[in-house]
């Protein structure tokens, strides 16, 4: 990560206020060419760099006694060369020679600048005064001084990254705070209403409805209107702001000399004129408005003149006058490090630097830049920043009745499209040409056909151009009705630019719910004699938001999903699961006990799979119980192994069944008596008929021990003992006769 080099202002003016001289150098050294350059606009080049040194050892006086700034040593030390230079014209001498340095302890005095204090009592300063102090610091070096955040970074002691930020924060901070200035003025309810959004106006931040509601109040109130005319000026031109208000008139031509040359700044003066004209709410500016560019066609003036020094109100005195002939520019220094050094703590004179020793002559043209010739004005630039205009785009919905078959080449019909309208409501006797632009997703293609009546469109460009700039005619548009896609692969958006008028819009066209087949599948899983395992599978796609399974059954089935699988929420109650993942959904289990050998519909389920516009469907009709005659044996105990020699005992074992729920109906004839034995395990119900029971467990371990007592012996249906078992998707019934026929019991 980069890192400031040196110490920034901020450490270094702390050093001085604890008696470290040699800090105060460095920030001689730093700053000395600002204050050379800022005293050049106010005295002759000769004595320039004893302004300049008075000045650092006023600030140093008011840094030793704990005053003077804290962060922002630019800005304060050219205040104070302007405020140094308007002591010497109120003392009527250049140098004051003193031993008591008491006088210029104190914050630089006040005093009236008639020509400054249109500017400091402005909404513009006052905000930027209530601004912290590291943000004015930036604000100066960033947006008056106009250097990099790399050379800036080591002032402050951040990084260039750091530096954007920050000054990106204090122009946002300088912009509410000028709201604030105006807020307190402010009478009506709908101009406080309007007033509060002005920021986000001119950063485009609203909604479109806003800014209708706020262009409809600007057309309307010039007080307003010249409030939004300030505040974008606040916003593009800082330089030209806070120089006049921190630095005077003087400010001017510091610009001026920062950049080379002072037509820009009168450039942007005309350029403030042009918005005041040419806004996009197409309305003549309020009365204030006026006065405000008014006073900078007065400063304008000021600054092509070449008046350097402060105006009549500040009468200079015959030693101050320059000693050049009129109308020759200053000689500038070359541009070397300064010879003189920082001064002491208590400087009887200030150091100087000796003057040239040639004759002073014309200065040479700018190069690039052609004299304009007496008598003549020069033409403003053309003012080139853009201006949204909520009003010059409108798209239209689609005509009532639905959508229209398309025709493509051929004559052949496609499949149906939908007709939107796009049209242009272009300022009066507009003489830019109107290009409009088209953008769309993936789902949506090129909507014209050739070049619809009073436009010349380019498909490879995707742009179309008015032939009547004044007048367009309506743009009409087709696009192919989509069969699926995302919203944005659905959506196409149109831009129109005319002048320094811009606006775009956009629409989304829906697609009709279709089917398809291959959306859902449902796969087999593990082969299991007692549990269907089945798996249901969703294709992956982009062009949805939300993937939906809903199950139905017959009345043999049982909702099969347990909790929430992985990448899934299930609900039993709603008998639906949500995929977590739509652009790719998990594989859900579901898994159904083999139903009882009903009708079909009770053994089928289905599943309706919903993903974006895109369903299926799909179904299985479940096998039910099937027979297994290895299932259930009735086994007859040896003499050995009878528990009960009295009683005749069979013991009914079940295979492949360990820890599975058996079931087991039990019937018997009239000459058969049922003896309840102790079977852990084992729970058995009697039915109202006699010769009849049910007997189960939930987890198969041990055969369950019927016993018997015969009555009378036969081999008829009278001592026949029947028994029917299942377990899960199998089931097998045997029988015998009690007693049997041989004479083992």
């Amino acid at each position: 990560m980069e890192t400031p080099e040196g110490p920034s202002d901020a450490e270094l003016i702390a050093r001085v206020r604890n008696g470290d001289l040699e800090a105060y150098g460095e920030l001689f050294g730093r700053h000395h060419h600002a204050a050379e350059r800022m005293a050049r606009q106010l005295v002759p080049a000769n004595d320039a760099d004893d302004l300049a040194s008075d000045a650092f050892a006023k600030v140093l006086d008011a840094l030793r006694s704990g005053g003077g700034p804290d962060i922002s040593f630019r800005a304060y030390l050219l205040t104070t060369v302007r405020r140094v230079h308007v002591d010497r014209i109120r003392s009527g001498r250049k140098v004051q020679a003193t031993d008591d340095i008491a006088a210029y302890e104190r914050e630089p005095e006040t005093f009236d600048d008639p020509t400054v204090t249109g500017f400091e009592s402005g909404a513009a300063a006052k905000a930027f005064a209530s601004l912290p102090e590291r943000w004015q610091a930036v604000l100066w070096h960033t947006e008056v001084e106009g250097e990099k955040p790399a050379a800036i970074a080591p002032l402050l002691g951040l990084t260039a990254n750091g530096v954007s930020a920050l000054a990106y924060r204090a122009r946002e901070g300088l912009r509410q705070a000028y709201l604030q200035q105006h807020l307190a003025d402010v009478a009506g309810d709908r101009c406080r209403w309007t007033t509060e959004r002005l920021g986000a106006y001119v950063r485009g931040g609203l909604t479109k409805r806003e800014n209708r509601n706020v262009r409809e109040h600007l057309d309307d109130c010039a007080k307003c209107t010249a409030v939004y005319l300030e505040l974008v000026e606040v916003n593009s031109a800082l330089p030209a702001l806070l120089a006049p208000a921190l630095l005077g008139t003087a400010g001017l031509g510091y610009l001026a000399a920062a950049s080379g040359a002072k037509v820009g700044f009168v450039g942007f003066l005309v350029t403030g004129w042009r918005k005041a004209t040419e806004n996009s709410t197409r309305t003549a500016v309020g009365a204030g408005a006026v006065v405000v560019v008014a006073v900078a066609a007065v400063l304008a003036a000021m600054a092509l003149t070449g008046n350097d020094t402060p105006p009549a109100a500040i009468s200079n005195p015959p030693s101050q006058q320059p000693t050049q002939p009129p109308g020759t520019a200053p000689t500038v220094p070359p541009a070397t490090p300064p010879s003189v050094k920082p001064p002491t703590a208590k400087p009887t004179t200030a150091p100087t630097t000796a003057p040239p020793t040639t004759a002073p002559t014309s200065p040479e043209p700018t190069p690039g830049v052609t004299p304009t010739p007496p008598g003549t004005t020069p033409t403003p630039p053309l003012p080139t920043t853009p201006i949204l205009d909520e009003g010059l785009l409108t798209i239209s919905a689609p005509r009532s009745g639905g959508s229209t078959p398309t025709t493509r080449a051929g004559g052949v019909q496609s499949q149906a499209a939908e007709q939107w309208v796009i049209t242009i409501t272009a300022p009066a006797q507009n003489a830019n040409p109107i290009v409009v632009g088209l953008k769309y997703g993936s789902a949506l293609q090129w909507p014209l056909s050739g070049d619809p009546r009073g436009w010349t469109c380019d498909q490879a460009a995707g742009t179309c151009t008015a032939d009547n700039s004044s007048a367009p005619q309506p743009l009409p548009v087709s696009f192919a009705t989509p069969t699926g896609g995302s919203a944005a692969d659905r959506t196409f958006t149109v831009s129109a630019k005319t002048g320094r008028l811009y606006d775009d819009d956009s629409a989304t066209l829906t697609a009709p719910p279709r089917t398809d087949e291959n959306l859902l599948k449902i796969v087999a899983g593990k082969a299991d004699p007692d549990v269907h395992h089945r798996i249901l599978t969703v294709a992956p796609g982009t062009d949805r938001t939300s993937v939906t399974l809903k199950l139905s059954y017959g009345s043999s089935l049982e909702w099969p999903i347990t909790g929430n699988p992985a990448g899934w929420k299930c609900s039993a109650s709603t008998k639906t699961c949500t995929s977590l993942t739509p652009a790719k959904p998990a594989p859900l289990p579901a898994n159904f006990d083999v139903p009882d050998d009903s009708s079909a519909a009770a053994r089928t389920f289905t599943v309706a799979a919903t993903a974006g516009l895109v369903s299926d469907t799909d179904s299985e009709v479940l096998p039910g119980i099937r027979p297994d005659e290895s299932l259930l044996q009735i086994v007859t105990p040896t003499p050995s192994t009878d528990p009960n020699p009295f009683l005749y005992n069979r013991f009914l074992q079940i295979s492949g069944a360990t820890n599975r729920r058996v079931t087991l109906d039990i019937t018997w004839g009239r000459s058969l008596q049922f003896v309840p034995a102790l079977n852990i395990g084992w729970t058995c119900s009697r039915s109202s008929d006699v010769n009849s029971m049910t007997c189960w467990t939930d987890n198969y371990r041990k055969s369950f021990n019927s016993q018997w007592a015969a009555w009378l012996p036969g081999t008829g249906s009278s001592n026949t003992l029947t028994v029917h078992a299942q377990v899960g998707g199998r089931e097998d019934t045997d029988s015998v006769k009690i007693p049997p026929s041989t004479t083992r019991r």
